[in-house]
């Protein structure tokens, strides 16, 4: 997988370039890039929120763990397309066993503003206004997302 991962293309038994199984492995190498992408964001995100919520410093804009795959500069970046891929890009791993549903609910519970206050009581008075805009922008999105999910044909089934 390493050399096919470098460029280098596999041999058929008389010492001939076997495309085929070349492109077969690179598509497979891909697949288990993006997978492992996917993992590291997430886990990434997880973590960012433990070790804010344990902390007990003043919180910033930028400190907040924000639901997108680069640090976020502005509220207007939150945008639905972007947080619907990060929020629910991890559910296409092949070991996955969380439903966008599941998903769905505990991120409208960690975005709740009322469940924020305790980090909005922490946030540093010149980035107030920001955080809370932030906040519920994501919260806006989320809902919009879930309602839309439950207009859809496919949510009954509790869509992955």
């Amino acid at each position: 997988m390493d050399w096919v991962r470098k460029g280098g293309s596999l041999r058929d038994a008389n010492g001939r370039r076997d495309m085929v199984r070349t492109e077969q492995l690179r598509a497979q190498v891909r697949m288990l890039d993006e997978e492992a992408r996917l993992m590291n964001l997430w886990s990434g995100y997880e973590t960012r929120w433990r070790a804010m919520l344990a902390g007990t410093g003043p919180v910033t804009f930028a400190n907040v763990p924000w639901p997108l795959p680069v640090a976020l500069k502005t509220v207007d970046e939150l945008v639905p397309a972007a947080l619907e891929e990060f929020l629910f890009g991890s559910l296409r791993l092949k070991d996955n066993t969380v439903t966008r549903r599941e998903r769905m609910r505990a991120s409208l519970l960690r975005w709740h503003p009322d469940k924020l206050s305790v980090l909005m009581s922490r946030v540093v008075e010149e980035d107030e206004a920001v955080v809370r805009e932030g906040i519920h922008t994501v919260f806006r999105h989320l809902k919009a997302m879930q309602d839309s999910d439950r207009r859809s044909p496919d949510s009954a089934a509790g869509k992955s």
